[in-house]
């Protein structure tokens, strides 16, 4: 899913982390800053604290860029001292150079310690589905304690790659050749910096000069960034700074930390249309068919009478097909798509070669379809710097354009994820798009139908069955978690999912529709058996409702929003990718000589129109009591203004079956 990240996106992630100063910023009083820093008591939350961060960004005209970082991290705590310990540098040699110029310890009592650059080691980065070289450098520092601070100088060239020969300090990923440095869209700078992070921050500043060809659009987000925009008969210099920055909250399903921390978006580029049709001028040349491709489409599509199955056909056979594996293959890895050949040949790739595959053979059917830029989990700023983590597939229709997504879809009657609602995406056109985004699912569309029969006998041993009708998100989870299990496991995990009514619940039969048959649900119909799970007295008889604590069990991950310690208040907001409607039907008969007695006529909570509602109501009909109603989750992402009706109908929900139902003997209401 991170395919076009690592190096398209590089220049994002590794200027906002560590570089060096430059030989013309002023010196900074390094005991002063680490004493009007504070300590400890001053931060109670945190292990260390960020004194300073200060970046300075010089862009030749080419787009090349030279990045130095100066930054001083003092140690709040022994949790601190252990962290900041071991230092982790990434980069990445096929695009970028770094050169550590000094890393020095100042003790807390005022003594200076100039760490050994020689102990650096240069290994390759730990990695998983994308092995495409990356490397970091770690070194290790002395023993450290609450009040040392440690101070880094690093510079780097280059959007992920490096090449150095002059200076002091030791130098990692050099090249002969200096272009790989040059971004991939030549001449174009672009960024985006957050001025918060999970460590609070007494001041940061980020400084970028470029040539007066060059000018850069920025745009700010999330709260307030100090900027100035000053110029010579040379160049433009901006400059943007944020003082007294507390740590950025990380909570349940908190969502990206872009969505929230204060940021700047930056770049050169002109608008989302110059960046759709340089997308499209790069990758154009990588779908063209071949004989064997021809033919495979021809047999995937054999006997299908309309565009729409043929089109489904050929992306479900690519997503089940291309297995997910990232190697590097060459120049341009990272936001240059493979040969639609080479990936069939290999069967791999990450989602841009998967997307192109996807490309390749629909275009072999005679279809119009481009690459297109998204970003999975964060939204995407109208100014164009590049905010993408991800590719898909634009088709082009008379009404515009149809999305796929084959990373997304293994096991997935859809040919787009409904956890993708709600999310930007660029095409790449030879005309040039603007950014546009995936419409807002309803609740309904990634919903579950839950119906529950079961009967309690004269010895509380309770016998039942339930039934399971999936549509959207839940659906395909359903279907990934038989699809995608091997057999033997699937029978284990049905069992632990029934232990969420009682440890001894047992399995006694299930049936599951075809995982790979794209045109009807993954329905699920299971048979079970709890003895003892009522209590049977004289007078009287207890039991626990079934459907809620099966729900809250969460089988195959279907409802992200199941979670029965749900905090009170939050600070930022949640993503649960995909919103969610529930309507459970569950219907209880007792013995013989009890009767049924709806414990109440109603639990509402939420509200229709805010973030999460829950509506149920009980009813006795003789000596059947019978649970009916909807649990809804309205919003893939809960605003924090919105998170009380959404935490209020959660609640209710578990509480639900957490409430122990009663039955009196015939004659005794009370």
């Amino acid at each position: 899913m991170l395919s076009i990240r690592w190096s398209f996106l590089v220049l994002i992630c590794l200027l906002a982390g560590t570089s060096s100063l430059t030989a013309s910023a002023a010196p900074v009083d390094i005991p002063a800053a680490l004493k009007a820093a504070g300590s400890g008591d001053d931060y109670p939350d945190a292990d260390v604290l960020v004194v300073f961060d200060h970046s300075n960004i010089d862009v030749e005209p080419s787009g090349l860029s030279h990045m130095e970082n100066h930054q001083l991290v003092k140690v709040l705590t022994e949790q601190g001292a252990v962290r900041a310990s071991f230092q982790r540098l990434n980069y990445d040699p096929a695009t970028q150079s770094i050169t550590v110029r000094r890393i020095i310890v100042h003790r807390a009592d005022g003594t200076i310690e100039n760490i050994d650059l020689n102990g650096l080691v240069d290994v390759i980065a730990p990695a998983h589905a994308i092995y495409w070289g990356a490397r970091m450098l770690g070194l290790d520092l002395p023993r450290l304690h609450p009040g040392d601070a440690v101070e880094i100088e690093t510079y780097r060239k280059g959007f992920q790659i490096a090449y150095l020969t002059e200076g002091e300090g030791i130098t990692f990923g050099q090249a002969d050749d200096e272009s790989i440095f040059i971004p991939p869209m030549r001449g174009h700078f672009y960024d985006v910096v957050l001025f918060q992070a999970t460590d609070p921050i007494v001041e940061k500043t980020y400084t970028l000069r470029t040539p007066r060809a060059m000018p850069v659009q920025y745009s700010v987000h999330n709260g307030e960034v100090v900027s100035e925009h000053t110029f010579d008969t040379e160049s433009f210099t901006y400059v943007f700074s944020r003082r007294d920055v507390p740590a950025a909250k990380r909570e349940w399903r908190s969502s990206g930390l872009s969505d929230y921390a204060p940021k700047v978006v930056m770049a050169t580029v002109m608008d989302w249309g110059e960046k759709s049709r340089w997308f499209n001028e790069v990758n154009e040349s990588q779908f063209d068919t071949t004989p064997e491709i021809s033919a495979k489409v021809t047999e995937i599509t054999q006997g299908l009478k309309t565009d729409d199955a043929k089109i489904s056909a050929i992306n479900h056979w690519v997503a089940q097909n291309i297995r997910y594996c990232g190697f590097n293959m060459g120049k341009g890895e990272g936001y240059t798509l493979h040969p639609g050949d080479m990936v069939y040949r290999e069967r791999a790739g990450v989602c841009k070669d998967i997307a192109g595959m996807s490309i390749t053979m629909l275009r072999a059917a005679g279809y119009t379809v481009y690459p297109a830029m998204t970003m999975a989990g964060a939204r995407v700023e109208k100014t164009p710097a590049d905010q993408f983590n991800h590719c898909v597939v634009a088709l082009k229709q008379d009404d515009g354009y149809k999305m796929l997504d084959p990373t997304w879809v293994p096991f997935s009657r859809y040919d787009w994820s409904r956890s993708e609602g709600e999310q930007n995406y660029v095409v790449g056109s030879p005309e040039g798009e603007g950014l546009s985004i995936i419409r807002t699912y309803t609740p309904e569309e990634n919903g579950l139908v839950m119906e529950i029969s079961a009967r309690i006998d004269d010895k509380g041993t309770l016998r039942g069955k339930l039934s399971l009708d999936p549509s959207g998100n839940s659906d395909s989870r359903l279907r990934r978690a038989f699809g995608n299990t091997p057999r033997d496991q699937i029978e284990p995990n049905l069992r632990r999912w029934l232990a969420a009514l009682a440890p001894n619940a047992e399995l006694l039969e299930y049936k599951f529709a075809d995982p790979e048959n794209w045109e009807k649900a993954l329905t699920l119909s299971v048979e079970f058996e709890v003895t003892g799970y009522a209590t049977i007295g004289k007078e009287t008889m207890t039991w626990l409702p079934l459907g809620s604590r099966l729900v809250m069990a969460n089988f195959a991950g279907m409802f992200s929003w199941a979670n029965s310690h749900l905090p009170e208040e939050r600070e930022t907001p949640a993503l649960i990718w995909a919103n969610s409607a529930v309507r459970l039907t569950e219907t209880i008969e007792i013995p013989k000589g009890f009767n049924a007695v709806a414990p109440v006529a109603q639990i509402k909570s939420g509200c229709p129109d805010g973030a999460g509602y829950c509506d149920f109501t009980w009813q006795a009909e003789g000596r059947k009591l019978v649970l009916d109603g909807r649990m809804v989750a309205s919003d893939r992402t809960i605003t924090v203004d919105r998170w009380a009706d959404f935490r209020t109908a959660v609640t209710s929900f578990h509480e639900i079956g957490e409430t122990p139902l009663v039955a009196s003997k015939k004659g005794d209401r009370s």
